[in-house]
């Protein structure tokens, strides 16, 4: 029964999902998901094999494989079974580099995503201080355009005023009328 610190992750680029089940392994200490995995097997094929993690140089087939990760544990003790003590010891020593060496991608991975974040706060304070000086004198500008409307609003009272103490409160347009409008 693995725990969650225990799960390899794919070493792909942008990838790094757990890897449940199946894993592709290189030579070079890169773990791959099925897809990942897949794909670096199939360059195999058409180009010049390597690594899609480091471009360490695939000398042959066997330098990458597909391992399934939940095989019994009867199962995983029966393939060191026949191998000398030194043997089983190296073969112990290599598992634990790799598992050594996929716990700093992990950290790796980790520091790339704070440096991502860090500069992605960065960037969101310096936009909304431009926002917010930009909106600072948008508002100013505003409210200059609201004073001179008041002004403009009081100079139009005061004409208003000065116009019907000069010409009386009957001072508007009467219509004229017909003399039929005074017919019923």
């Amino acid at each position: 029964m693995s725990t969650e610190r225990d799960q390899l992750v794919c070493n792909a680029r942008d990838c790094f999902k757990k890897i449940e089940s199946t894993a592709w392994i290189t030579c070079c200490s890169h773990v791959f998901c099925a897809q990942h995995g897949k794909e670096a097997k199939l360059r195999q094929t058409t180009a010049p094999p390597s690594c899609p993690a480091c471009g360490f140089r695939f000398r042959d087939e066997l330098s990458i494989v597909e391992r399934k990760l939940n095989n019994s544990l009867q199962a995983r003790a029966l393939l060191l079974c026949g191998y000398s003590p030194e043997v089983v010891m190296e073969i112990a020593n290599n598992a634990i580099t790799f598992w050594n060496f996929q716990k700093q991608q992990i950290c790796a991975n980790l520091e790339r995503k704070v440096e991502y974040y860090r500069e992605t706060v960065c960037t969101m304070k310096r936009d909304v201080a431009q926002h917010k000086s930009d909106s600072e004198t948008k508002f100013r500008r505003l409210e200059q355009q609201l004073e001179q409307a008041q002004a403009r609003l009081k100079d139009l009272n005061d004409e208003r005023t000065a116009a019907k103490s000069r010409y009386g409160e009957h001072s508007r347009c009467v219509k004229k009328r017909k003399p039929d409008d005074f017919l019923l």
